[in-house]
Order: C-alpha cells, then sequence, then structure tokens
C-alpha cells in the first residue's frame, strides 16, 4: 500500500512538473532595452545580451542571439536630382558623405579644422549617374568642431558642413 501511495506521488509531482515547465515563453528579460526607427532603418538594443551574429549566405540572413534583429536588405533607388548629405552629426568615429546626382560630374571634398588647417583633400569623378556612399575615418581629429566643404567643378554643388566631435 505504501508503495503505490509513493507511485502515486512521484507521479503526481511529474505531472505538475511538466505543467508548469510548459508556460515557459521565449521572452528576453533584460533591465534596459531601446528601440529607435528612423524610416527604413530599425535598431534595436539590450543591455546585457550576450551576442547577436549576422551571417549572410546568397538570398538569406542567418542570426543567432537572444534578441533577433528584424533585418531587411533591399535594393533602393537612388535620391533624386542632385545633392550632398553629410551625416551623422555629431561623430565620434565616422562621418558618412552621401553624393548623388543625374549628370557627369567632379568633386572635391575638404576636411579642416576651426583654424583653417586642412585635414583631408579627396578629388572624386563621376562619369554618369551617381549615388555615392562612403565613410570617412575622424577617430584621429581632436574634439571639438571641424568643417567638411563639397564642391563639384561645375558650381551644382557647393555646401560646407560644420560637424562636431565628440
Amino acid at each position: 500500500m505504501n508503495k503505490g501511495i509513493n507511485v502515486l506521488i512521484i507521479f503526481l509531482l511529474g505531472s505538475v512538473g511538466n505543467v508548469f515547465s510548459q508556460e515557459l515563453t521565449h521572452q528576453v528579460l533584460v533591465p534596459v532595452a531601446g528601440v529607435s526607427s528612423n524610416g527604413s532603418i530599425n535598431y534595436s538594443q539590450t543591455i546585457g545580451e550576450t551576442a547577436v551574429e549576422i551571417l549572410n549566405c546568397s538570398n538569406f540572413v542567418f542570426t543567432q542571439g537572444f534578441q533577433q534583429p528584424g533585418i531587411k536588405f533591399s535594393k533602393e533607388n537612388p535620391p533624386p536630382g542632385n545633392g550632398v548629405k553629410v551625416y551623422p552629426n555629431p561623430v565620434t568615429d565616422y562621418v558618412t558623405i552621401e553624393l548623388f546626382g543625374t549628370e557627369t560630374r567632379e568633386f572635391r571634398i575638404e576636411f579642416f579644422n576651426i583654424s583653417g588647417t586642412m585635414l583631408r583633400v579627396e578629388n572624386i569623378v563621376f562619369k554618369d549617374q551617381y549615388w555615392y556612399n562612403q565613410q570617412y575615418s575622424v577617430e584621429r581629429y581632436i574634439k571639438g568642431l571641424f568643417f567638411i566643404k563639397v564642391t563639384s567643378e561645375d558650381g551644382v554643388i557647393n555646401r560646407t558642413f560644420k560637424v562636431e566631435k565628440l
């Protein structure tokens, strides 16, 4: 009799344990998290997450980690018209210069500090419609303000950007 009751108790405890274990969900509880969205770009992050790795293989994107990022790769069309963008501002490590246009054009890109000392000069020539997106390292620049001047030989583009280095 005692043996039968012991078996019944063990069976009930095992059943209750399985019932509770089935209530677990695939959630990650983190102390701090954030989500940021800017039109077509979404960024989410957590503090305390061990790692998220993204691997590309032909037409597939593989990820690993607790929080699976939603990544969508798409081929975009260049912006309409002619123009130049410089971002981010303020900057810490890299600044991106984006040039776009519809005609043959030659550009001069100049980086100089607040006292007028030239830090970098680059000439770029486009033979046809273009959409140029390039990151430039500013890690070695001192903290404070510097300027990026982008001019085209034909005078269509003539912009100077004031950028703050943190």
